[in-house]
């Protein structure tokens, strides 16, 4: 993971610690940041509800992919909502790599993620 904006915001942690959980593969890393009742939709997955089935759907997805690397190159913040966007990597299991844009939006409750929104095309896995 890899943040080069200079725009910093009062989420610019919580990405930085959100995206390293989720370039090592991380699951419990990434569920520590979200709320118990979660909502959580990746690309054109089906919305998840819940830390658990979150926790288990990105285990599922992480076993898809070798590896991946975020490179964040924009944060932004609007009262409750965090957005960033950028660039991702992904090694596929053959070792190919394929590279799109980004962009997340988080919507944070009592310093927890409520709602967890990832924008990107994934179809090329």
């Amino acid at each position: 993971m890899k943040i080069t904006t200079d725009n910093i915001t009062k989420y610019t942690d919580l990405f930085a610690d959100l995206y390293t959980a989720v370039d090592a593969k991380d699951a419990d890393g990434v569920v520590r940041h979200v709320a118990d009742d979660v909502t959580f939709k990746l690309g054109n997955f089906d919305q998840l509800t819940g830390r658990t089935i979150v926790k288990d759907a990105n285990v599922a997805f992480f076993d898809t992919i070798s590896g991946m690397h975020h490179t964040i190159t924009g944060i932004w913040e609007s009262g409750p909502m965090a957005f960033c966007e950028g660039l991702v990597r992904y090694t596929r299991k053959d070792l190919s790599e394929y590279e799109v844009p980004f962009a997340t939006r988080l919507e944070i409750r009592s310093n927890e993620i409520k709602d967890y929104r990832i924008f990107v095309d994934i179809s090329e896995l």
